[in-house]
Formats: structure tokens, C-alpha cells, sequence
């Protein structure tokens, strides 16, 4: 099986959710500022982009754990 098929999901899944956490917690460290000047879209986007994430990590490793047993 192609690696590609479980390590590109896995790199962009760790991607989308470093960005959600870094949207998330921007407003720790510059004084309540905002991407979007709106407090709520900003979690709404870091919301978005942590499961999205999320999900293509789980979703790579278990093509990982089905391509181990091929």
C-alpha cells in the first residue's frame, strides 16, 4: 500500500489542528485580541479546525494500523 495514503492525511490532520489551537488560544497571549473581531467566530473556527484535524488523525492511523495487516 502507498504510504502516502495514511501519512499526508496525518501531517494535514496535525496541521488543522495546531491552527484551531492556535486560534484558540491567541487571545491568551495578546490581550483578548481577535482574528475575526468577533470572540465567537474565532472559537467557532478553532472548533472547526481542531475536529477536522482530529478526525484525519484518527482517520490516517487507522488506515496506518489496516495497511499493517495487508
Amino acid at each position: 500500500m502507498n504510504p502516502t495514503r495514511w501519512i499526508l492525511p496525518l501531517v494535514l490532520g496535525a496541521i488543522l489542528f495546531a491552527l484551531g489551537l492556535f486560534v484558540a488560544l491567541r487571545p491568551l497571549f495578546t490581550h483578548n485580541a481577535t482574528l475575526t473581531n468577533a470572540r465567537w467566530l474565532d472559537f467557532a473556527f478553532a472548533a472547526v479546525f481542531m475536529l477536522r484535524g482530529a478526525l484525519n488523525i484518527r482517520t490516517a492511523l487507522a488506515r496506518r494500523r489496516q495497511a499493517g495487516r495487508v
